[in-house]
């Protein structure tokens, strides 16, 4: 019996001492990133070129969706966008017409403008003539009451005397119908300048225009684009719930892609357990699947909540109705050795025993 005693003794002892420095659980599985296959439009599926479990790379087509509408929709585009090119060539046109005007309007001012100079010193010379001939004619006709001029050297001066003043009223009248042009030359610059000033507000509608066209036949391409839908990621076609002929609206799940490359470990271990834990710290990993099998791994990082924080109705602990409960913390664990991730599937249960003596 005193044997006996002796032996569960040392048994465990050893058994205590194999399990100083570590932690481990069973409350684990593999994750991995899965990636949702989900359309942007609404449309009839008229391909389905991929199949459950098929490996696929990022950018391979997974589905077609049928383009008609959409096709159509791109061609108004365009046709809208040389429109409104058009328009903005005719406007631009019509200005260079328009700046013509003001070109001529303007060489035609400057024309009368320089013969209205001519004019007015037409006008003086008429004056200075007119003065000379009145004077003559008043000379003239004091000598005539003195009978020291004859009546015929009279009637020349007067003569000349009128013709005087008939030329001032025709250079008088030519300035005046030169101001007159001027002044229409004047009107027809400020309204042509106006005109101009309207033109160019057309131009910069129709540039607006050619810019909202422009982008409407983007967008419309765009929509186009979402008729082929890509793979987003690498990986394995999962879920898979599309069929040739069938209607899908935006946002109904076609088929997910689960990453093959990267598989990690989410291990949920008691908050009892991470006081000597740290990222890092290597870990042994049993995979239920393969049970005569060791995968290597190691601490990534640890959640900043526990998992109860993240359920659908987290634990209020303020009603006073308080049952303390162990909360276990989530811990990200990445595999060593990538080779075999090819072995592994997300969601696969394992155990977990990280090494907390390094």
């Amino acid at each position: 019996m005193k044997t006996f005693n002796i032996i569960i003794a040392l048994a465990l002892t050893l058994f205590l001492a194999s399990c100083t420095g570590k932690e481990e659980t069973d409350n684990a599985q593999l994750e991995t990133d899965i990636s949702p296959v989900i359309p942007k439009i609404n449309s009839t599926v008229t391909d389905v070129l991929v199949q459950d479990n098929q490996v696929v790379k990022e950018g391979d087509v997974l589905v077609q969706l049928d383009d008609a509408q959409y096709k159509i929709a791109v061609q108004q585009a365009e046709v809208a966008v040389a429109l409104a090119k058009q328009n903005v060539a005719l406007s631009k046109s019509g200005r260079g017409t328009i700046n013509s005007s003001i070109s001529s309007a303007t060489a035609n001012s400057n024309a009368v403008e320089s013969n209205m100079a001519s004019a007015k010193a037409g006008v003086e010379a008429a004056k200075i003539r007119v003065n000379i001939t009145t004077k003559n004619y008043e000379r003239f006709k004091t000598l005539l009451g003195q009978k020291s001029a004859t009546q015929q050297q009279f009637d020349g001066v007067q003569a000349e005397k009128d013709a005087a003043e008939a030329q001032l009223r025709i250079a008088e009248g030519q300035v005046s119908s030169l101001q007159k042009q001027i002044e229409a030359a004047r009107t027809q610059i400020a309204t042509t300048q106006s005109t101009i000033s309207s033109s160019n507000e057309g131009i910069s509608l129709a540039e607006l225009s050619v810019k909202q066209a422009e982008n409407n036949l983007e967008a419309a391409k765009l929509q186009l684009s979402y008729c082929t839908i890509k793979a987003p990621a690498n990986g394995v076609i999962s879920k898979k719930n599309v069929q040739k002929g069938q209607v899908v609206s935006i946002g109904q799940p076609l088929m997910a892609i689960t990453n093959n490359q990267n598989i990690w470990v989410v291990a949920n271990f008691k908050e009892t357990q991470i006081e000597k834990m740290k990222v890092g710290q290597e870990a042994d990993i049993e995979v239920d699947a393969y049970g005569d099998k060791v995968f290597k791994g190691k601490i990534e990082s640890f959640s900043q909540a526990t998992g109860a924080k993240f359920s659908l109705l987290p634990p209020d602990n303020a009603t006073g109705n308080f049952v303390k409960v162990t909360q276990r913390i989530p811990v990200k664990i990445v595999f060593i050795d990538k080779n075999n991730a090819s072995l592994l599937r997300a969601g696969m249960s394992v155990a977990v025993k990280v090494n907390t003596e390094k």
